[in-house]
């Protein structure tokens, strides 16, 4: 088999407010990598003001979102589903160094898998598009990178798509978080603005279960605790890149993993279904993330 890959943004400028658009390829797509470059100001870049500089990223497929996320997410659904924490490269405080940090936008639960990802396409029919943060006051100079890898000889049966759902919580009461259905879900990677790093066994997650058509399935009642500790699983314990991850860089991640073991065997299964829901149990009343992966037929 042959695979090949290609830049279709190569170190194109990145203001603050800038939005890169490119058109993506027309064979088969295992994923993006999207780079972004630029320099420390003053003193270093930290990682999370990288990647609050990043901003977001989405895909779409004739006009459908199939993917969207921010980089501060992506960066942990790296580590977490792709069993590795992404590079931060030069870390150094020297104003002016070159700093660069590269993600990858999956289309497959393993890369490079040639029965999962992108089928073949029309040209202007799949569109990456990288939206940047806000402020240049900690690394500035930006610019982007976006490269595609293609799987030449391959026909995948399906691919995965990840979206992203918000919602502020209630505190103490059971709140309904309405979830997409149609598909198979591959995983759920779930953030908690509030987790235990102090003196307060507090989560704004401190439960979780799966409804499917109200009836409690598989994920019938956990904790964030029980959740955090199963990522050994996928990561391990990973020490922080820097002062601005507190404990680990993934203290605020937990996953509900229907592919443990990359396998169909324990997926869900929402076609037919008339309603699928997350139902949370929260300590406080701030804003969770649900990251959806479904595996969609091609």
């Amino acid at each position: 088999m042959q695979y090949r890959k290609t830049a279709i943004a190569q170190d194109v400028a990145y203001a603050t407010g800038a939005v890169i658009t490119a058109d993506m390829g027309v064979n088969p797509i295992s994923h993006l990598v999207v780079t972004l470059r630029g320099l420390n100001v003053t003193n270093e870049a930290t990682l999370a003001e990288i990647l609050a500089r990043f901003g977001q990223i989405s895909v779409t497929r004739f006009g459908e979102t199939i993917f969207n996320m921010s980089a501060v997410d992506l960066q942990k659904w790296n580590a977490v589903m792709l069993r590795n924490m992404p590079i931060l490269a030069n870390q150094v405080a020297t104003d002016n160094a070159t700093r660069y940090l590269s993600l990858v936008v999956p289309f497959s639960r393993d890369i490079f898998n040639p029965v999962e990802g992108l089928p073949k396409t029309l040209r202007g029919e799949l569109q990456v598009q990288v939206t940047a943060g806000p402020s240049d006051a900690e690394i500035d100079g930006c610019s982007i990178q976006i490269e595609q890898v293609e799987m030449l000889d391959a026909t995948p049966k399906r691919f995965l798509k990840t979206t992203t759902l918000s919602q502020t919580m209630v505190s103490g009461i059971e709140n309904n978080v309405a979830l997409p259905i149609g598909n198979d879900y591959s995983s759920i990677v779930l953030f908690s603005t509030t987790v235990v790093t102090g003196t307060s066994f507090v989560n704004t997650i401190e439960k979780a279960k799966l409804l499917l058509d109200n009836v409690e399935f598989q994920i019938v009642n956990t904790q964030w605790e029980s959740l955090r500790g199963e990522l050994v699983n996928r990561i391990g314990q990973r020490a922080a890149y820097d002062a601005s991850a507190d404990n680990d860089d993934v203290h605020n991640y937990a996953v509900l993993d229907f592919t443990p073991r990359n396998t169909d065997d324990w997926l869900i299964v929402t076609k037919g279904k008339t309603q699928a829901t997350l139902q949370i149990t929260a300590g406080d009343a701030n804003p969770i993330r649900a990251m959806i992966s479904e595996l969609v037929a091609n």
